[in-house]
């Protein structure tokens, strides 16, 4: 098998599907929903040894590898796959969790650069806050209350917000703390379809309500009704985002993994670029 030729197929969302519960079983925690969802949008590639399917991978319009998963029989081709995968997919960076430990192994091995990028984290502890009184589910007629309580909050594009927040209502995952019309927080407790068990929660706070608590008390409020479903609360921020990492952390919170951002050299041979 060692000396078999590799190769890299580009349309391959067949390929990609069928080895998606695969890929997922070999994760030692669950993947953030949001990056899963990204990775699922990339452009999907078959990878070949000998012209037998290996594995798979996506890579987006940014040139981010967002996938890269090679079956157990496979294991010892999954750097020179990666590597070929770098060359021929004009592949800029990649993202990975270290909740992937053979992508993670593959990628540290060409690596010229490694950087935390995303926080994943897992409900671990006592809250030091108390859930909130009086949170209401967002009906369907809050959609457009919601999308511009979000796009002037976080600055998000209203074309994506507009399906985003209305599949969250159909799916009633999301809750508002609000006086009379006025927002000042909006919950999210996302259950996954592709990961048993798993909620990942999420939630926007008004400017000016922030630094007071709110962001702690509704995750608090979200745990409890993650875990009154017999659901494993998850969330996620940026590394660089401090506020919102202190709110989750008085929730109850801990970072036990983290997604990473991984450079490479210009080959992708691990050989830093030159100027």
């Amino acid at each position: 098998m060692d000396t078999e030729p590799l190769s890299v197929r580009p349309d391959a969302a067949s390929v990609y599907d069928e080895q998606h519960a695969a890929y997922l079983a070999q994760l030692v925690a669950p993947m953030d929903d949001m990056w899963a969802a990204f990775a699922d949008l990339a452009a999907p590639h078959a990878l070949l040894v000998g012209g037998e399917v290996a594995g798979c991978c996506s890579v987006d319009e940014q040139g981010q590898l967002l996938r890269f998963h090679v079956l157990p029989p496979f294991g010892e081709r999954a750097t020179d796959l990666l590597r070929l995968v770098l060359s021929e997919c004009g592949v800029a960076h990649m993202m990975v969790a270290t909740s992937d430990p053979h992508a993670l192994s593959s990628a540290l091995k060409l690596a010229t650069h490694v950087e935390p990028h995303t926080l994943l984290y897992a409900h671990v502890a006592e809250p030091e806050v108390t859930a909130l009184d009086g949170l209401a589910p967002a009906r369907p007629a809050d959609h457009q209350r919601i999308v511009d309580f979000q796009a002037e909050e976080i600055g998000a594009p209203r074309d994506f917000l507009e399906g985003y927040v209305r599949e969250r209502l159909e799916r009633r995952e999301l809750l508002l703390l609000q006086d009379g019309e006025h927002i000042r927080c909006v919950g999210e407790l996302r259950r996954d379809p592709q990961q048993a068990g798993v909620a990942h929660l999420g939630l926007i706070v008004h400017g000016p309500e922030r630094g007071r608590g709110v962001g702690s008390a509704m995750l608090t409020s979200l745990v409890a009704r993650s875990r009154a479903d017999d659901l494993s609360p998850h969330c996620s921020t940026e590394v660089s985002n401090l506020g919102a990492r202190r709110a989750i952390e008085r929730a109850g919170f801990r970072a036990e993994h983290r997604l990473l951002r991984v450079n490479f050299g210009r080959s992708g041979t691990g050989e830093r670029d030159t100027a």
